[in-house]
């Protein structure tokens, strides 16, 4: 006869026991000696007591808890040294004198220290028609189909759009941002072999505030007639 079955025919069941003992958290105080006769099941031991029960749970919990600590302060740790990459790469970026100067400069600094295989500043030919640019269309087709009005796309890339924006280079995600108040002057792009490296979801703080500050910048480029 199975413990269902008992309970069955006690007019009792699992829900209702659980409850009257949920409603009572004192019940096992006052029977102490039943307490100490129940036991569990567990793989490794054949059976345990309540109370092991629920300090095997506890431990178990603290160490779930210090390996979630844990994680987070790698992260942390890792968020902090790409700010710092960010951080030191402004001042590099404003004595460039010109556009390909200023990829190049991006482009050595972040494949060296955060695993970014391709650079690419692309202009937008409405804007500026610079050494280059790509013509509105093609851009405004990649912004239709990737970025779906929004300035940040985090991804992966079809093989003739990444041909178009890297060349060569392997890139199995990408990060494209536009560029100016309204996307007016173009396209930033970053590129990485590794196919999670840029996913949807991440932050996307920092190369926002890079292409904030290269949205400042390139007028000044262009202006000195520089492209």
């Amino acid at each position: 006869m199975t413990d269902r079955t008992r309970l069955a025919e006690a007019n009792l069941d699992e829900s209702r026991i659980a409850d009257y003992l949920a409603a009572r958290p004192d019940f096992f105080l006052r029977q102490r000696g039943l307490l100490e006769q129940l036991r569990l099941p567990h793989e490794q031991r054949g059976s345990v007591s309540l109370v092991e029960a629920k300090l095997e749970r506890q431990r178990q919990r603290i160490h779930a808890l210090e390996e979630e600590i844990t994680q987070l302060m790698t992260v942390a740790g890792e968020n902090e040294r790409i700010f710092r990459v960010y951080l030191d790469l402004y001042p590099r970026l404003f004595e460039c004198g010109d556009l390909a100067e200023l990829e190049q400069c991006m482009g050595r600094t972040l494949r060296e220290q955060l695993r970014v295989s391709a650079v690419r500043l692309v202009p937008d030919a409405r804007w500026r028609d610079l050494p280059r640019a790509l013509p509105g269309e093609q851009l405004e087709r990649l912004y239709r189909e990737r970025m779906a009005g929004q300035d940040v796309y985090l991804g992966r890339l079809g093989k003739d759009e990444k041909q178009r924006l890297f060349g060569d280079a392997l890139v199995n995600s990408c990060a494209l941002i536009r560029l100016g108040r309204a996307g007016e002057m173009g396209l930033l792009a970053f590129g990485s072999g590794d196919s999670g490296h840029y996913r949807s979801g991440m932050d996307t703080l920092i190369i926002r505030q890079l292409a904030d500050f290269l949205a400042l910048l390139l007028p000044r480029l262009v202006a000195d007639g520089q492209p």
